[in-house]
């Protein structure tokens, strides 16, 4: 048996922590590979003067935006935290705000002590494509952000009309709970209060909202405009689409979204929130970087305050009954909302689509991303899961051409053997057949879809789900491909869509045919033609063979 040998562990992993002989004490910071920048610097900012013997703070240059630091804070633009004074740069290009570590191994965007020259500051971005972007950094940047949106505790108020027969407030407590975390800095700039729908309550409940009032009264004159933001959580309908507003599952009342919202928001409020956007879109404040730039973002009360939405969530087809649909279209139209988002399915408890209202609201208010389409197809491409139970009406307004536009349409995902571009076709090519969503089967064939009517055994041709059509359009063809929205209410056209598809591509194929046959019969009768021409050649040549002219011979007899 041979002699038993012990092998020693290497001197690396002595180092790390790490020996065979047992499992001893691990230093995970030595594991990890330290920043060494490219600059000498002191690990601390807060350094001593040499001749006092006094600590002192290194001077912060006066950023662009200190006008609005202490209302809605400042936050860094790369990984949206807090900076705090001593401890933040402004790019002098584009204005971009940075973090700095406050102790070693802390959170930051750049390394503590490494910045040497706060004068002359430049965001990676901008130090990247300047002329020195061959140059190392000269600070070293730790940080995993990226220069997308700007957080500002910009003051915002919400609203939560819930009916009281509903055992719990799931929705609305964490909507609150979301916003007080992005607020906790800066409470004083968020409003929320919650109303209860029930009979013969509306003047009651509506007096709750009196704070609410001075609360935007202020802000207005401070020159900080809020956001508001109205959350509608009860039942509609089944067949007239309207909203409960009293009694529980059975013996309530119904009425429009309309009357709902002026019986118990009042007409102050409705007022105030017109007050706001009023002063927020006729805001003329500019501002500009160290270089008298423009920057990277727009940081006014134009681009960020005064915008009024709507979140309307109800078991029902609030949003698919074109009477009711009617009364939502309205408050947009009369400009006392820009956006409107509903629901068009029938799963959409609380529970299910409280991620997506309560993202739409931080997208909106916090981040300032105020373009209501672009913020809610950024949230349903990062997050879709709630599409697989429901689908998103968004009506929203846009200025096209200095115009005020009203656009509705619906997002929608597709789903293999059940939806076909997300949406229920009730279409069928055969003439007398009226099917419902239930009786058109859905087939799916690698990036091919064709639906088959189980009544009449009608099937339609094939549609490509990989690039968009006339009717269906993708929402991010590269995150999120099977997303596609189009305008809603849906059109004959759309709801047509595979029986208008197959007509057309038999008469293609029908033309082609035509073609084909008639290019068959040409050449059919080329070749008689050409057989025609051999024969009568190869007569001719008998006929010049048995002729006087046809060369003899002479045979000896």
């Amino acid at each position: 048996m041979p002699p038993k040998t012990t092998r020693k562990a290497k001197a690396g992993a002595i180092l790390s922590g790490i020996s065979r002989a047992g499992p001893g004490k691990v230093d995970i910071g030595s594991m990890v590979t330290q920043v060494t920048p490219s600059v000498t610097f002191e690990p601390i900012l807060f350094q001593k003067d040499r001749q006092s013997g006094q600590e002192r703070v290194d001077a912060e240059p006066t950023p662009s935006f200190t006008a609005s630091s202490d209302i809605v804070g400042m936050y860094c633009h790369f990984c949206c935290e807090a900076a705090k004074p001593g401890y933040r740069h402004q790019c002098i290009e584009c204005g971009a705000l940075m973090c700095e570590q406050t102790v070693q191994k802390s959170k930051g965007c750049i390394y503590l002590g490494s910045v040497e020259n706060k004068d002359d500051f430049l965001c990676t971005v901008c130090f990247r494509t300047s002329d020195k972007k061959d140059q190392p950094l000269p600070y070293a940047y730790i940080g995993f952000g990226q220069r997308k949106k700007v957080k500002m505790a910009w003051p915002m108020a919400v609203v939560n009309l819930n009916l009281e027969s509903m055992k719990d407030d799931y929705l609305a407590t964490t909507v609150k709970i979301e916003l007080e975390n992005h607020y906790r800095m800066h409470p004083h700039n968020l409003f929320i209060q919650t109303l209860r729908m029930r009979g013969a309550a509306h003047l009651s409940e509506s007096r709750k909202l009196s704070d609410g009032l001075k609360f935007m009264r202020s802000n207005v004159g401070r020159g900080f405009p809020p956001n508001t933001f109205i959350i509608v959580d009860t039942h509609s309908d089944e067949f007239t689409g309207m909203l409960q507003h009293t009694g529980g599952h059975t013996g309530g009342t119904n009425t429009t979204i309309t009357e709902i919202i002026e019986a118990y928001l009042g007409t102050e409020f409705l007022k105030c929130m017109g007050e706001a956007s009023n002063a927020a879109r006729s805001d003329n404040s500019t501002f500009t970087t160290a270089k008298s730039t423009k920057p990277w973002c727009d940081l006014t009360a134009r681009a960020r305050g005064g915008w009024r939405g709507l979140l309307l969530v109800s078991c029902g087809p609030a949003m698919r009954v074109s009477h009711h649909f009617e009364s939502v279209l309205k408050l947009v139209k009369s400009n006392q909302f820009e956006v409107i988002v509903g629901f068009g399915g029938s799963g959409t408890l609380p529970s299910i689509v409280s991620h997506t209202v309560r993202s739409f609201v931080v997208d909106t208010g916090v981040f300032g991303r105020t373009d209501p389409w672009s913020a809610i197809c950024h949230m349903l491409t990062s997050n879709h899961d709630v599409l697989d139970y429901t689908t998103a009406v968004v009506v929203y307004a846009t200025a096209v051409n200095g115009c005020r536009q009203i656009e509705c349409r619906q997002i929608a995902k597709d789903a293999p053997g059940l939806r076909a571009f997300g949406y229920e076709f009730r279409s069928c090519g055969k003439p007398g057949c009226n099917p419902v969503s239930a009786d058109l089967r859905v087939f799916n064939q690698k990036e091919r879809v064709s639906v088959r009517c189980l009544k009449c055994g009608w099937r339609s041709a094939w549609a490509r789900t990989d690039k968009d059509n006339k009717h269906f359009k993708r929402v991010n063809a590269l995150a999120a491909p099977q997303l596609f929205w189009h305008h809603f209410p849906p059109s004959a056209d759309l709801q047509n869509f595979f029986v208008d598809l197959t007509e057309r591509q038999n008469a293609i194929a029908a033309q082609s045919a035509q073609i084909s046959r008639k290019r068959g019969g040409e050449s059919k009768r080329k070749k008689t033609l050409q057989k025609f021409k051999h024969r009568q050649q190869d007569a001719e040549m008998l006929d010049l063979t048995g002729s006087h002219h046809s060369p003899a011979m002479d045979v000896d007899e």
